[in-house]
């Protein structure tokens, strides 16, 4: 037992060093922190600034739907293009379009344009989606394999610090700076992206008649099942947040700042259980993925119950623990599971899941709309039991079925 604490946290260790002496890691690294952090002050001024000047609540879900739904309709087309393009010229292409598209989408909300603000958000997301899959592939090239839950994990907490400090930046931002200012920062932080990263390491690209995706994933009906109870995550689970403004606007009748703070709850239980993952030395499986569930699922029974403000919060922290624990166990069976010649294709199409997102919201919105908060919790907590059940079938197939793993 003491032998293996100390493998533990000598592999610890040997990853903290080798981040310290890996500057192209390191330029990595401080460049995702800073496209990140603006990624999330740009969806809380995007989300507050459509609703201050449409004042609609739906216009926030078509806004998130415009923002997210690239990503899943355009999953095969992104995963070929980080399959077979050289990194860099990937980053110079991807930044440089959301570098235009986001001063169109400025000009756009000056103008109240909002067919231009839906249009040009969902071109500049389909760039961020190319990079974001390009960021998950490249990031285990740094490593070697037996590092890999360790930097996916990194990279997840990468994203969810930033969760708290972008929304916090971003609400305090609002109080103090014009709203068609802070519609810039993406950006400034695509020049930034772009300065500190020049050189990326070169991945494995792929010729068109070696790629065959659709076959692969059929041959594999374990990736296949993952994806599926990642996607009913987005659409019950994941999909809160864009219903979270309206929430905290018309039910709870709080200000941005209580929004902001809300978002950042979420954000800190995701970054607690990221903790755990980069210390852990466990490796991650079908019933890992099934436990998350369930406490992803009792999160939300918690949130209906729920009558006290701070009881809310505990419930919406609870919820950002479990559900970046299920989608951080996620994305490493999807890895563990891919041969290396599809991570970039796979990856886009598991990526996609995040597409959904907007869809739930759309859903949830309406039945907010019409049935009123209650109506909306069953429809999630329905839906995650769903998820559950999708996990306890997978778990069922891996213990009785060998070639359910291996897709032979």
């Amino acid at each position: 037992m003491q032998k293996m604490i100390f493998i533990s946290k000598r592999k610890t260790r040997c990853m903290c060093t080798f981040i310290k002496e890996n500057k192209a890691l390191q330029r990595f690294l401080i460049g995702q922190i800073i496209q990140r952090t603006s990624d999330w002050i740009d969806i809380i001024v995007l989300n507050w600034v459509m609703l201050h000047i449409f004042k609609d609540p739906m216009s926030i879900a078509w806004l998130n739907a415009a923002r997210l739904l690239p990503q899943l309709l355009l999953s095969m087309i992104t995963g070929k293009l980080v399959d077979r393009l050289k990194s860099n010229v990937l980053l110079y292409w991807t930044q440089s379009s959301i570098f235009i598209c986001t001063i169109i989408i400025m000009l756009s909300f000056y103008t109240q344009n909002l067919l231009s603000i839906y249009i040009f958000v969902a071109v500049r997301a389909y760039f961020q989606s190319v990079d974001n899959v390009q960021r998950n592939k490249v990031f285990p090239y740094f490593v070697s394999q037996s590092y890999l839950k360790q930097i996916i994990s990194l990279n997840a907490l990468i994203i969810n610090l930033t969760r708290i400090i972008g929304p916090f930046i971003g609400g305090l931002l609002l109080g103090l700076f014009d709203d068609y200012v802070l519609l810039l920062i993406p950006m400034l932080s695509s020049i930034c992206v772009v300065l500190l990263n020049k050189t990326l390491p070169d991945n494995q690209c792929e010729r068109t008649n070696q790629h065959q995706i659709m076959k692969y994933l059929k041959n594999h009906p374990l990736i296949v099942h993952i994806m599926i109870s990642s996607i009913l995550s987005m659409l019950f689970g994941f999909s809160f947040t864009i219903l979270l403004p309206m929430i905290v606007k018309y039910s709870f009748q709080q200000s941005a700042t209580m929004y902001a703070l809300y978002t950042a709850l979420i954000a800190a239980g995701s970054v607690i259980v990221l903790s755990m993952f980069i210390k852990s030395k466990r490796t991650c499986s079908i019933q890992t993925l099934l436990f998350w569930s369930v406490i992803f699922t009792i999160s939300v029974v918690m949130l209906m119950v729920a009558t006290h403000p701070y009881f809310v919060m505990i419930s919406l922290f609870v919820m950002g623990f479990a559900s970046q624990g299920f989608r951080t166990t996620h994305r490493v069976l999807v890895q563990q599971h891919t041969s290396e010649q599809y991570k970039g294709a796979v990856l886009a199409v598991t990526m996609m899941d995040r597409g959904f997102i907007p869809i739930g919201g759309v859903l949830l919105t309406y039945i907010y709309k019409t049935f009123g908060i209650n109506v909306t919790y069953m429809t999630m907590l329905l839906g995650l039991v769903l998820m559950t059940l999708m996990c306890i079938y997978m778990l069922k197939e891996v213990r009785n079925n060998a070639s359910y793993i291996s897709g032979t």
